[in-house]
This record gives C-alpha cells, structure tokens and sequence, in this order.
C-alpha cells in the first residue's frame, strides 16, 4: 500500500513541469493540480496516507484535465450491457468515475435517495442517473458520454 501510494505521490510530483511550461501557467486546472500536490504532501507527512493518495489521484485528474480540456462527468447512466451488467462496483471502478471499485459505497451513499430500490446496493436498474460525487475536489461536469475521452483517476 505505502509503495502505490508513494508512486501516486511521486506522479502528483511531476506536475512541476507543467505548472512552469508556456501557457499553463494560468490554466486553472494546473493551478488546482499543484495546490492539491501541497495538499496531498502534507497529509502524507502528518501520517495520512489514505487522505493523501485521494489528494495525489486529484492532482494527476486536474493535470490531464488541464492536458484534454475535457471535464470529469458529474453523472452516469446505469447501462445494460449483455453478459457484463453495470453494478456500483463496477461503476466506481471506470477510470473517469474513480479507478477504485471499493469506492461503489461513495456512489452509493450519494444516490441512495435516488434508485428505486435504495435498500438493496446490489440492485441498480439500466436507465438510472447516478451522480458521481468529486472524490477529493476534482471538477465534474455534465453526463457520461461513450464518445468522449476522459482522464483517468486511477
């Protein structure tokens, strides 16, 4: 765990290139990027390792957001997909929700209120609009769409 996390914050690292390089410098992406590095290094420094690989993963989405210019999606469409069914897991798990399927509890407790069946996590329904709650201060905006590229979180 100490190793990942250690590499998560070592790629959090390199966004010092970028916060210098031409015209990034005022791109508000970048701008949240190193601030949530700062953030991510003293969580990490104080003994909160679990705070500072979610502030670290943050960073590294601001970045390729300031790189691709697109937004995280805000929301998902629970979809059927023959032989390979959407569930809170699997959701959490794509590299534009949170790249972590032990996450499905943040979906969850988000969107309980919404699905029609809100005392069963294990029952999610295709047409479904599931928000996606920011993980640790990543912008999101609008719904998922598969033609769209996103960065990755994970």
């Amino acid at each position: 765990m100490k190793t990942k996390l250690l590499l998560t914050i070592l790629t959090a690292f390199l966004l010092s290139p970028f916060a210098s390089a031409e015209g990034m410098d005022s791109d508000p992406h970048v701008a949240k990027a190193v601030e949530l590095r700062g953030e991510a290094v003293a969580a990490y420094d104080a003994g909160e390792y679990d705070k500072a690989a979610e502030l670290a993963r943050a960073a590294k989405a601001e970045l390729a957001l300031a790189r691709s210019g697109s937004p995280l999606p805000a929301s998902y469409t629970v979809r059927l997909i023959p032989g390979d069914r959407d569930s809170l897991s699997k959701i959490a798990g794509y590299p534009f929700v949170y790249g972590k399927r032990e996450e499905w509890v943040r979906l969850y407790g988000a969107n309980k209120d919404r699905l029609k069946h809100p005392d069963d996590a294990d029952l999610i329904l295709p047409g479904e609009v599931l928000l996606i709650p920011s993980i640790a201060g990543e912008q999101r905006k609008g719904e998922w769409s598969p033609e769209a590229k996103y960065p990755s979180l994970d």
